[in-house]
């Protein structure tokens, strides 16, 4: 379909790996994401101020009655899990069980968690991921996994990431599925600068991207990145190779990724599975990357303590 892309398995399923972007209020809604997804790829349903209907379907009004503004901030939140809610549903009925659907939320709106949370309480098995941004999502990745769905943070640098990492991320690494860069410079403010960044003298992104790359792999997160084809060349050259024991991929006997997929409903087994799979995808990768060096060079694992 697309030449020289693979899929991907996200979410328990293959997948092109193009995502739609989150765009806020009501612009990424469902017609685009599950159009997107119906199309073999991920769409982004944006949780920002999303629209919902009535029984015309027509889309409500989010008038505000409350008196105070803690009772209007209350109608707001309600009207976004509402409406996000609304969205998620149809556009997965529009996919007709093709891609997957991610939601986007902005960290830093009026109630993000709460929003976060009762959405994906009320769309299990809808929702496949969530890239958020707008601010230091720490709270993401616990989110995230207790909702049993991957996160795909907004960053801004290697410096962020370092920061969510060391503070959050580690404890859920299992789920975080990808990270999205957004240039502080050209995103019209979301992430912002640190105070060593000049906002008069934009940097190139190329090479914040690669030190963002550098950061992740400094943290072990590099998931199918150095797999089996990559370690087995280099020890193939005389070199010695790493394979990633982090969610490492197995396959069947096509030859095909095998969807690393959690049917358990609880934590504790959910784990087990995890486990399982991390097991048996180091050792295909370790053993495909043995038969590709020919006796050469050497073969290391890499885990996270």
């Amino acid at each position: 379909m697309f030449k020289g892309l693979k899929p991907i398995v996200y979410g328990g399923r293959e997948v092109w790996p193009i995502v739609e972007g989150g765009k806020g209020v009501a612009v990424s809604n469902h017609s685009s994401s599950g159009a997107w997804a119906a199309a073999g790829g991920i769409g982004t349903v944006s949780a920002v101020n999303a629209d919902s209907y009535d029984s015309f379907g027509n889309v409500i009004p989010q008038l505000y009655h409350g008196r105070t503004r803690r009772d209007r901030h209350e109608e707001l939140i309600a009207y976004a899990i509402d409406g996000a809610v609304e969205q998620v549903k149809r556009a997965f009925e529009i996919a007709g069980g093709k891609g997957a659907i991610n939601i986007n939320v902005l960290w830093e709106m009026g109630g993000a968690q709460r929003v976060l949370e009762g959405v994906l309480s009320r769309t299990k098995g809808l929702v496949a991921g969530v890239t958020c941004g707008a601010g230091m999502p720490y709270k993401l990745s616990e989110i995230a996994a207790s909702h049993g769905v991957t996160y795909l943070p907004i960053i801004s640098s290697g410096r962020a990431f370092r920061a969510l990492w060391k503070r959050a991320y580690h404890k859920a690494a299992e789920w975080l599925s990808a990270v999205v860069y957004e240039d502080p410079w050209l995103a019209g403010g979301h992430n912002g600068l640190s105070n060593a960044e000049d906002p008069r003298k934009p940097q190139d992104p190329y090479p914040r991207v690669a030190e963002l790359r550098a950061t992740m792999r400094e943290g072990g997160k590099g998931v199918s990145a150095t797999n089996h084809m990559s370690s087995g060349a280099w020890a193939a050259a005389g070199g010695i190779g790493t394979v990633s024991a982090v969610n490492a991929d197995s396959y069947d006997y096509e030859g095909r990724i095998v969807p690393q997929v959690y049917h358990a409903l609880n934590r504790r087994e959910r784990h087990e599975q995890l486990v399982r799979y991390a097991i048996d995808g180091a050792v295909e990768q370790v053993r495909r990357a043995h038969d590709i060096s020919g006796g050469n060079g050497a073969i290391n694992i890499n885990v996270l303590w």
